[in-house]
């Protein structure tokens, strides 16, 4: 190949791929979908009405989801616990980065507390 046709080649490359990094940064065009987690239902109102009532949270798929990332389940069913301590618990789990909202703590130290109590 002569310099003439690799220069004309490096340059339709070069714009391909531009094209093609600026189409993936902006998303293509698609949208992400998002999924209720942990046993959540989408709320979506209806024509009439105002705002749909706050899924409940599910405490025993939150445990399953959340609290395995760091350790096994064994651990935590070999638990016996009163409602303080699995307070406790969760709230040092979530100072040590376990991903819970304020909800989400109530939900999981509600399940843990009704399951694993002493």
């Amino acid at each position: 190949m002569n310099k003439r046709t690799l220069l004309s080649f490096a340059a339709v490359l070069a714009t391909i791929l531009l094209i093609s990094l600026t189409s993936a940064s902006c998303g293509g065009g698609q949208q992400e979908a998002v999924t209720p987690t942990a046993g959540q239902a989408a709320a979506t109102p209806t024509v009439g009405q105002e705002a749909a009532t706050p899924p409940t949270l599910d405490g025993q798929a939150l445990v399953q989801e959340r609290c395995t990332q760091c350790h096994g389940l064994g651990r935590i069913t070999r638990a016996e616990k009163t409602e303080e301590e699995w307070q406790a618990t969760v709230e040092r789990m979530v100072g040590k980065g376990a991903a819970l909202d304020a909800a989400e703590q109530e939900a999981v130290i509600r399940y843990l507390a009704e399951t694993y109590s002493k």
